[in-house]
């Protein structure tokens, strides 16, 4: 039986797309940028190969924070400071808190059957001042965040400190929520958790051992 529920926040609970659509149309205004579509279409695709490296351990946070503006600038050929742009940029995603539909309903769903943990791999002050501004924080027992365990999601230590942070209850016990298949999925499949994807595009299921999968957040209510 499950009594623990993992919830990843980007893209699951916050709409990070629109989140850091926002937060670069600032950051260019800020820094005398004129904004174009293409500098976010760049940023999607860059960040999420930056994304994947550092799941895979082939790239740190530090290192991305350093080299991913100054990439998409160079793909699209605009002349600015790359790393000065990225520290605008994070401040700005700080200020952002758009939530994915159905999240707040889920979640004070969750709250009174469960007890409900935060799994990320972003800062624990951003991502704890962005679930406060989007009045998600107070349904919120745990937060297990990558920069204070000090392994990122899909890592087992990742998960094993959770489920530490949980009272080591029976993993079987224990729900991981996401979107990402690699951080979310693979992740919590590989450290003995339960799954359900959050598969927002109607993406092709992998031939993964999922528990669950949902298309909208409030499909999860009808098996927890």
């Amino acid at each position: 039986m499950i009594k623990y529920v993992l919830i990843d926040i980007d893209n699951t609970l916050l709409d990070f797309d629109k989140c850091a659509q926002t937060a670069i149309k600032n950051a260019c205004n800020l820094h005398g940028i004129t904004y174009e579509r293409r500098i976010y279409d760049a940023f999607s695709v860059i960040n999420e190969n930056f994304w994947k490296q550092i799941e895979r351990g082939e790239l740190t946070k530090d290192e991305l924070h350093r080299i991913r503006w100054q990439t998409i600038f160079n793909h699209v050929g605009v002349n600015c400071d790359g790393q000065e742009f990225e520290k605008t940029f994070r401040k700005q995603v700080t200020e952002t808190a758009e939530t994915v539909d159905g999240a707040k309903d889920l979640l004070v769903y969750l709250s009174q059957k469960y007890t409900v943990g935060i799994a990320s791999n972003a800062a624990h002050s951003q991502q704890v001042h962005r679930l406060e501004m989007a009045g998600l924080k107070d349904y919120i027992d745990k937060f297990f965040v990558s920069w204070d365990i000090g392994f990122d999601k899909p890592s087992k230590k990742f998960y094993d400190a959770c489920v530490n942070g949980f009272g080591n209850p029976p993993r079987e016990s224990i729900i991981m929520i996401g979107d990402s298949i690699t951080a979310d999925i693979e992740g919590g499949i590989n450290s003995g958790l339960k799954t359900c994807w959050f598969n927002k595009t109607g993406a092709p299921v992998p031939n993964l051992k999922i528990d669950y999968v949902v298309n909208e957040l409030s499909e999860i209510k009808s098996f927890l």
